[in-house]
């Protein structure tokens, strides 16, 4: 039943196991290097698709794209109590465009909600560093991190409501607790969705509007728009 649990997770999310394994994987390490081509390149693939003037919308899509990637990859097995990936060893797949598309972690990371942010911190903060030398904000600035703890939310409101046993909410609240930045991710279940992150993740400033959960979702520009 946890088997199957886990392949409607893959159905509805972009997680390890439901990309090809072409093209080849990339050290997590190397693509973190900014002397590197992978992750400028990443930078660039986001600022042409979204037509943005303004390179921090770039590079923060970056920390977006990866939080994303990270919190569907390892959100659904805690929240099903099934062992969680490790990103240690982590490696990913960038396609021919420069996107980073795909995570491929590595062995079983140990159990519990604090285990499971150390992990995840400890593969984001190379990014945030590399991002900040290609000319983004601070490694330690919310609009990076707002990303992977934002991101809990979005992942646990689509399993909710896929009919995926269990209580989202609570398992939001716990895994936001681990993170030790509760303020970035608001939870009221009196909302739809019940999840809004805190920091922008700058999308809507080029082609691509608002997602569900934006912070923006009662602002002026979007009301407006």
């Amino acid at each position: 039943m946890l088997r199957g649990r886990l392949r409607e997770c893959d159905r509805l999310l972009p997680r390890p196991g439901t990309t090809p394994l072409n093209p080849p994987a990339i050290a997590w390490e190397e693509f973190c290097d900014p002397d590197r081509p992978w992750l400028s390149g990443c930078v660039e693939e986001w600022q042409r698709r979204g037509g943005f003037r303004h390179r921090r919308a770039g590079i923060v899509l970056v920390a977006f794209r990866f939080g994303w990637l990270a919190c569907c990859a390892t959100v659904p097995e805690h929240h099903l109590g099934a062992p969680v990936p490790s990103l240690s060893g982590l490696r990913v797949v960038v396609n021919d465009e420069g996107r980073l598309t795909t995570l491929r972690p590595t062995g079983r990371a140990p159990g519990g909600a604090d285990q499971w942010w150390r992990q995840l911190r400890e593969a984001f903060e190379p990014l945030t560093e590399a991002l900040h030398a290609l000319g983004g904000p601070r490694p330690d600035s919310h609009e990076y991190w707002g990303n992977p703890v934002g991101l809990i939310g979005p992942v646990l409101w689509r399993l909710q409501q896929a009919g995926i046993p269990g209580d989202a909410p609570a398992t939001a609240r716990e895994l936001r607790a681990a993170t030790s930045r509760p303020e970035l991710l608001d939870i009221d279940e009196r909302l739809r969705p019940w999840a809004r992150r805190r920091t922008c993740c700058q999308y809507w400033r080029g082609t691509g509007g608002y997602c569900d959960e934006c912070v923006l979702w009662n602002s002026a520009s979007r009301l407006s728009g």
